[in-house]
């Protein structure tokens, strides 16, 4: 018989501490990560090796290696994280979700219509995945001896996805940063570690701004090169069609080599100096522009060793990213307390994962 807990009252602050028990953490503390791609290369390349030859059986047990990693070698407060999930579990729940995709793509070969109504339903269960994915994640997610815990309702997810899709479609796309907003919302403003919650205290605005401005810093470029071959065009007269498609080609390339890492940085920046944990603040000192060549960089790398960088470009920014970050302590993280919840199951992640839905910060 399935078992629902409720959640227990925790207070939404815990009593003062004296003075001179506050001031060994009530300062802003930074992140660590100590992970290196040396030994990530080694789990990385086993999990890839056994996960062919046992045709993919072991992908449970790699997600799990992998996460472990991460999540283990990242330190803040002198305490490590954990990610607790069971493969055996996960494996379930791969196997159901490789069941539902194969047998989606058998029927889809032999009717139009049942593709149809296939795509709508998977369409429609995407919040769920979505939310059943978040509660699993944070149920199995650990710092110190303080679990996470993921408290957004199916009614909530569905209510922005609603949103989501009326102002993708009334909007022509333009507020496509506003869905982000809202989503990273829903995620933070439920998410708790022990009994401290999360906030996400940036506007929609903000996030308008952060992908807006790369994008019109490309057109205004993209303008000015205009204006400046229009201006040389005597120079530039003997240049045919295909050579000035070239040419233009080159720049378009380039801006887009720029400008999606740029909004990345920028998302990345804007949410994580504007989250709190109750009342507590997180800061990030992360630079775009680095931020930008560290993506870059990691393309033309993989793309040159044809994937066996990829452990070492994983490492680099996951380490960036994490040891830009700091916490202004004002709780004590000694005197964080468990929510009691139940096991989630790892079957939503699983077919999310099949499905190729991302949703992560």
């Amino acid at each position: 018989m399935h078992q629902t807990f409720s959640e227990p009252p925790f207070p939404p602050e815990l009593p003062p501490l004296e003075q001179h028990e506050v001031k060994s953490w009530k300062k802003i503390h930074s992140f660590y990560f100590h992970g290196n791609a040396s030994e990530y290369f080694g789990i990385w390349i086993v999990n890839i090796l056994l996960t062919i030859i046992t045709l993919g059986l072991y992908a449970p047990w790699a997600k799990v290696r992998r996460l472990r990693y991460f999540y283990g070698n990242t330190e803040f407060f002198q305490r490590r994280f954990d990610f607790t999930g069971i493969p055996r579990k996960i494996l379930i729940g791969r196997l159901i979700a490789l069941a539902l995709y194969i047998g989606f793509s058998v029927i889809s070969n032999y009717s139009v219509k049942v593709s149809l109504i296939g795509l709508a339903i998977i369409y429609f269960v995407v919040p769920w995945l979505i939310r059943a994915t978040l509660r699993f994640k944070a149920r199995n997610s650990k710092f110190g001896n303080s679990r996470f815990y993921f408290s957004g309702t199916n009614k909530e997810i569905y209510w922005v996805f609603f949103k989501s899709i009326l102002l993708t479609i009334f909007t022509g796309g333009l507020f496509y940063p506003v869905t982000i907003w809202l989503f990273k919302r829903y995620t933070l403003d439920h998410l708790y570690v022990g009994q401290l919650k999360f906030k996400l205290r940036a506007e929609w605005s903000a996030f308008m701004r952060a992908f807006y401005y790369p994008v019109l810093a490309f057109i205004a470029l993209i303008g000015v090169y205009g204006i400046v071959l229009w201006f040389f065009a005597g120079s530039l007269a003997n240049l045919g069609a295909e050579e000035m498609s070239v040419i233009f080609g080159v720049m378009y390339l380039i801006g887009l080599l720029l400008i999606w890492p740029l909004i990345s940085a920028r998302i990345f920046i804007v949410t994580w100096n504007n989250i709190t944990l109750s009342r507590s603040e997180f800061n990030t000192n992360c630079n775009q522009w680095h931020y930008v060549w560290i993506i870059v960089s990691n393309w033309f790398l993989k793309i040159i060793t044809i994937g066996f960088m990829s452990p070492w470009a994983a490492i680099r920014l996951y380490k960036y990213q994490v040891e830009s970050l700091s916490l202004n302590l004002k709780n004590d993280p000694d005197s964080m307390l468990n929510r009691v919840q139940e096991d989630h199951s790892a079957i939503a992640e699983e077919i999310s994962d099949v499905f190729d839905f991302d949703i992560s910060l």
